[in-house]
């Protein structure tokens, strides 16, 4: 532990469904902890780079489990952070980190991007069936650039091991949202459980209108993906903003953490076409 940005709180879940009960579990941590990241947002991109490999780092990613990868066209890097080992299926979990053009919604890119060290910390203290990529993209405004380059510099047996993308993006502005119709509809049932599993709240909201996500890529080459976040229909349609919620954020998070926990018990191999 570390202080008290660093406390935490064990959860342990039974499911029941069809299957024998299953024990999902992970480690949460505070509110406080992880609200903090939200209380000042680094100004550059260059800024934000540095404070994300800051926070992967405090939450015990660091050696060889920590990357850049430099984006051709790009100043900042993607920031690379792996649970487990290259050899095992995986789940990545990305969202990106660039500064918003629009003074008016600063926080926007940040929210998800902050988030990733606290996930990537939730599931580290229990032994997992699934590597995990936590992998915050160097995009450029509406171009989801880092999370291209990304995709294309897989190599067939990475590729092949990638059970599930899990797309988060503007967090805290509301409720949990699910672009459900640009989802693989397996990843969004799962979600479902987790939500009435944890007793939290999610509802269905296109993003279309907002443009290009980081999931693009990856649906590209017929990875199953999901996007999460919290934009409100006007957000979409107008690109306004609301207040930043701190309650809606950290149950966001809590339903993340319980998400991916479940996901490494759940996802099976995928059939790969010869």
């Amino acid at each position: 532990m570390r202080g008290k940005a660093l406390i935490y709180a064990v959860l342990m879940l039974m499911l029941f469904g069809a299957s024998p009960a299953q024990k999902v579990q992970f480690t949460a941590a505070e509110e406080a902890a992880v609200l903090e990241r939200m209380k000042t947002i680094p100004e550059t991109n260059e800024d934000r780079a540095a404070k994300l490999k800051e926070l992967f780092i405090n939450a015990g990613c660091n050696g060889k489990s920590l990357m850049e990868q430099k984006v051709d066209g790009v100043d900042t890097p993607n920031i690379i952070c792996r649970l487990g080992t290259e050899n095992e299926a995986m789940v990545i979990v990305g969202a990106h980190y660039d500064r918003n053009s629009s003074a008016q919604r600063p926080l926007d890119n940040w929210s998800g991007a902050a988030i990733l060290p606290a996930l990537y910390e939730s599931l580290r203290h229990s032994k997992r069936s699934h590597s995990f990529l936590f992998v915050a993209f160097a995009d450029s405004g509406a171009n989801p650039m880092g999370a291209q380059y990304f995709v294309s510099h897989l190599g067939r047996a990475q590729l092949e091991r990638t059970e599930a993308m899990i797309n988060v993006d503007a967090l805290g502005l509301s409720p949990t949202k699910i672009w459900s119709a640009h989802s693989d509809k397996d990843l969004v049932h799962s979600l479902i459980v987790m939500v009435y599993a944890l007793k939290l709240s999610a509802s269905q909201i296109d993003m279309a209108e907002a443009g290009a996500t980081d999931s693009d890529p990856f649906a590209a080459r017929h990875i199953p993906q999901i996007t999460i976040h919290s934009l409100t229909q006007q957000n979409v349609a107008t690109g306004a903003t609301t207040q930043f919620r701190p309650t809606n954020y950290y149950d966001t998070y809590r339903l993340l953490c319980g998400y991916l926990a479940y996901l490494d018990q759940k996802l099976k191999p995928r059939q790969h076409s010869e």
